[in-house]
């Protein structure tokens, strides 16, 4: 069992977001209030600078300066209804357990950025193993976010409505872009968020076609894993579903059948080719020197498939009793006329 220095840390009911909420409690007291002795370092420097942007914006440019890292978590924290989309990034990288570094070097910018983003509005890197956390304080409400965002509340028409694409297939999607990256890893993060893979670079022209074919290929499955995710279940499609399903589960016994199959064939396969011995040049001449295939092969005369298998079962054909006797100089020339006969 994991034990916590700062007992707070282990409530099951904190929120990835515990810090920035502490500071603001703090600064809406007039006057604000005191750090405690149990406030981290990232709670005080957050005060101090939360404070300040707020004072006034002529202080703003000196918070750059004085911590870029913390100024441009702020920033991406700031623009999240205006420009969600690189936040939305960085969470699901966070998920995915990417380091600070690799994440701030995707985003072109530097990993301080990161971590400050992380420990004040996304604080998950400490608690991925706890996977029972992570999906209700952070999965389910990503997936209630989106839900609600569609939903058409008559009594909210006068609220501020935060426009947010609502197709099925839209990559940024905050509740299919983090269950991916948190039970699929970076690999499948990656291919989530942009719908290509880096590592598949095409070097010549004949690639091409492979290319695209694997990408549409992946392309499809991606976004019918997204949409298998949030699709309505009801009385009109359940049957539908239930079909779907039975489906599946006779192609996947076929498959299995089939594996099994091609598997024993396999091994039978591979046996026969363990006994075959193949040698070329003097370690083939070698091998066969003083048998019949070596008699044979040193001759004018060429042995056929039948006649070399029957001569490595150890059985001499018929047909090669006069072979051993021909050679080169022996063969006689054709006759000129036999074209004209």
């Amino acid at each position: 069992m994991k034990v916590y220095r700062d007992v707070k840390l282990a409530d099951p009911f904190l929120r990835p977001y515990w810090r920035h909420e502490r500071v603001v409690k703090m600064l809406d007291t007039v006057p604000p209030e005191r750090c405690k002795r149990h406030d981290d370092i990232w709670i005080r420097d957050y005060k101090t600078f939360l404070y300040q942007w707020k004072k006034s914006e002529d202080n703003r440019d000196k918070l750059l300066y004085d911590n870029p890292g913390l100024y441009f978590a702020y920033i991406l924290f700031d623009r999240m209804y205006i420009e969600p989309e690189l936040r939305l990034i960085i969470e699901a990288r966070l998920l995915a357990g990417e380091s600070y570094e690799a994440i701030a070097e995707g985003c072109k910018t530097i990993p301080e950025t990161i971590q400050w983003y992380e420990r004040l509005f996304f604080n998950v890197y400490d608690f991925l193993d706890h996977y029972d956390w992570v999906l209700k304080h952070v999965l389910l409400p990503a997936s209630d976010r989106f839900v609600a965002e569609e939903g058409d509340d008559e009594d909210d028409e006068d609220d501020f409505q935060v426009p947010r694409s609502t197709a099925v297939v839209d990559p940024h999607l905050d509740m299919s872009l983090k269950f991916f990256a948190y039970y699929g890893g970076p690999v499948v993060c990656d291919v989530m968020i942009s719908g290509f893979r880096r590592d598949r670079r095409v070097a010549s022209p004949e690639g091409l076609e492979d290319y695209f074919n694997d990408h549409f290929m992946n392309q499809i499955m991606m976004r019918s894993a997204q949409a298998a995710g949030r699709f309505e279940i009801n009385k009109y499609n359940v049957m539908e579903l239930f079909a779907t399903h039975s489906r599946i589960i006779e192609i996947q016994k076929t498959v299995k059948a089939d594996d099994e199959r091609h598997s024993n064939i396999d091994q039978h396969i591979g046996a026969l080719l363990n006994e075959l011995h193949f040698d070329a040049g003097k370690s083939s001449k070698k091998l066969y020197d003083d048998t019949a295939i070596g008699i044979y092969d040193e001759g004018a005369s060429e042995v056929d498939p039948d006649e070399l298998l029957l001569l490595g079962a150890g059985i001499k054909p018929k047909s090669l009793n006069d072979a051993p006797g021909l050679s080169f100089s022996s063969r006689k020339e054709p006759e000129k006329n036999a074209k004209s006969k």
